[in-house]
């Protein structure tokens, strides 16, 4: 890894404190997501949840050793805001969340005051003192390391998730992997650029496995990083055993069948679903609508948040203006089961009003 930006790594520990204080105060939202000068709430949390499904709850990896999420008590260093903690809280049982900017830490805590089960934290920027030794099933961390330009902090930091995680954990975290960027002294925007070789390094130093790295090269230059659950095992012998776990779980997770009464309905009816396995449940269901005026499959999602009642069913309206079509459902998920999207099959045939 590169030398540190700055003689004193406390003074620039101090120094990045007090800038995400500041820009706490200036702009939240905009310096936690910069694709926005202005996030409006709903969409900024919205973002947060995109993030969560695609970076998470897709990630097999992360589950394969210690649970579903509903069991798994997670870990999230730098949560800013809370952008992504609220879509957290909703698959995992418990979300531990910090982050170094006591400005930020009470945005988060005014965003996510109506949730039981987030934890935060303003820590020092430096280690995780605040959570207790194996106490964890999961850490993530975005848009975070990328903004600190000390190597030392970040090999700490991965250090001290190693210290919090449970055997068989995964780190996912993503940093700055543009090894060409010049870092400016005294700055707390950019961060230390970090390579393969440099990831590797790191992991091994820290009691880690690499097992993914992707956007090498890039800012979003994201590595997975495994604590071994049984280290004295040859390493081949657990990866082989940690891909079966893996095709397994898949097959146990079959693919949900979604029925729909009646089969054909005008645009302006109602029709109701009947999905017994998430009976009692509120629910997403997303589909794809082809049809002889929709040239290319149209998706979108049926029902957001509908609640199934104790058998599983609930009616839901087509709109007026609803296209005609088949509609064939793709996916499924429960907002209070696990929450994460299933593959699913099903169609209703729509007919003009």
């Amino acid at each position: 890894m590169m030398p540190p930006t700055s003689p004193n790594n406390a003074d620039m520990l101090s120094q990045m404190e007090q800038d995400w204080d500041a820009r706490a105060r200036e702009a939240p939202e905009y310096y936690i997501a910069t694709a926005r000068q202005q996030w409006p709430m709903d969409e900024f949390f919205k973002s947060g949840e995109i993030n969560v499904e695609n970076d998470i709850l897709a990630d097999a990896d992360i589950f394969s050793s210690n649970g579903r999420p509903g069991q798994m008590r997670i870990l999230e260093i730098g949560c800013g805001a809370g952008r992504m903690t609220r879509a957290m809280a909703a698959a995992f049982r418990e979300v531990h969340a910090m982050d170094i900017s006591s400005e930020m830490i009470a945005a988060a805590k005014r965003n996510l005051s109506d949730l039981r089960n987030v934890f935060l934290y303003k820590n020092n920027g430096a280690d995780l003192s605040e959570i207790p030794s194996q106490s964890c099933d999961f850490a993530f961390s975005f848009i975070v390391f990328q903004h600190i330009p000390i190597p030392e902090v970040v090999s700490n930091y991965v250090r001290e998730v190693h210290r919090c995680l449970k055997p068989g954990a995964i780190f996912k975290f993503q940093v700055q992997g543009d090894t060409n960027i010049r870092i400016a002294q005294q700055q707390t925007w950019v961060g230390a650029p970090i390579s393969l070789a440099d990831a590797q390094s790191l992991a091994a130093s820290c009691g880690f496995e690499l097992l993914h790295a992707s956007g090498r090269g890039t800012q979003y230059f994201w590595l997975t990083f495994l604590k071994p659950k049984w280290p004295w095992i040859p390493k081949v012998i657990r990866s082989i055993a940690r891909e079966a776990m893996i095709r397994m779980r898949r097959a146990i997770e079959e693919r949900v069948t979604i029925a729909f009464s009646p089969q054909r309905v005008r645009a302006g009816e109602s029709y109701t679903v009947r999905i017994p396995r998430f009976a009692g449940q509120v629910i997403d269901i997303d589909y794809e609508l082809v049809g002889e005026h929709c040239p290319t499959a149209a998706t979108g999602v049926v029902g957001r948040w509908c609640e199934l009642d104790s058998r599983g069913e609930a009616s839901i309206p087509v709109p007026a203006e609803h296209p005609a079509g088949t509609v064939r459902i793709t996916t499924v998920r429960s907002r209070t089961k696990w929450s994460r999207w299933y593959q699913a099959e099903g169609a209703i045939e729509v007919s003009s009003s």
